[in-house]
């Protein structure tokens, strides 16, 4: 069992990974092997039938084996469902849409007491998830959260990456952890006990791990992986939208983690950042 978090206030950690740590290298974790059979990853999917299947073939690269894959098909009307079901993967069938919910469930039905956050646009290197699970060798660690890529190189991509890079770092420094769907962990207790993404009863439209990150972090402790990035696609950003679409997503996360809710239990600065060697 998870011991109780203690009275000094929750920390965020930067994880001191790097490109050339081991595969179980973490900001907490150190070289200590994981068990990954106590880990699910789950990926919710809605009308994905052409990118899940790099999904869940660089899944299936990954170093260890044991741990659960969750794939809950958000009432696609394509055959992500059979796409899934090819690859021997656990499917949960959602007759009504939603990420959130999706999210939900499959977190709830996740076997594993490490639950890893993941979609299927994300491509993973065969170390991503001993990275993101190891500093859960801490029993004082309660979330990890890595970085995401974009796909493609134009202009729009790159100037949207470029300025939720920036913000994101900028949020981290005063102490609010931005979790991203595809690349992110929790402990299953800690989550099932904030409700998970459902606020007030009800889930959000977006933001969902924001909010949810928010929530989590006065809890316990809250590990960065700086170096421990995911692959996604860009596509909303290739419509010629990039900036309007960060921008957008860049003022949802403000009202989140300076307006909203979460924010009144004040004060999320007393967080600790402690930069890790």
């Amino acid at each position: 069992m998870r011991p109780a978090p203690t009275r000094g206030g929750p920390h965020l950690h930067l994880g001191g990974d790097s490109p050339s740590a081991g595969p179980v290298h973490g900001g907490v974790g150190g070289d200590r092997v994981f068990d990954m059979s106590r880990i699910s990853v789950v990926i919710p999917a809605r009308n994905e039938e052409k990118l899940l299947p790099h999904c869940l073939f660089a899944l299936r690269q990954q170093e260890g084996d044991d741990f659960e894959t969750i794939v809950v098909d958000s009432a696609s009307s394509d055959n992500t469902q059979q796409v899934a079901e090819s690859f021997g993967v656990r499917v949960i069938r959602l007759e009504e849409p939603g990420v959130a919910r999706a999210r939900q469930a499959g977190f709830e039905a996740a076997h594993g007491d490490i639950i890893v956050s993941s979609d299927a646009d994300a491509i993973t290197e065969p170390d991503w998830l001993q990275r993101i699970v190891a500093p859960f060798t801490d029993p004082a660690v309660i979330g990890t959260f890595g970085t995401i890529e974009l796909t493609g190189q134009r202009i729009w991509t790159r100037l949207g990456h470029a300025f939720f890079t920036g913000f994101q770092a900028v949020n981290l420094r005063l102490g609010h952890p931005l979790f991203c769907g595809p690349n992110f962990a929790v402990r299953k207790d800690a989550f099932l006990e904030v409700d998970g993404f459902r606020v007030n009863g009800r889930y959000p439209n977006e933001a969902e791990d924001v909010l949810l990150a928010q929530r989590l972090k006065k809890r316990g402790k809250i590990v960065f992986l700086p170096h421990n990035k995911v692959v996604v696609s860009s596509r909303r950003l290739d419509k010629g939208q990039g900036l309007r679409y960060t921008g957008h997503h860049a003022g949802v996360y403000l009202k989140v983690c300076w307006f909203g809710n979460a924010r009144r239990g004040r004060k999320s600065r007393q967080l600790h950042l402690d930069q890790r060697s």
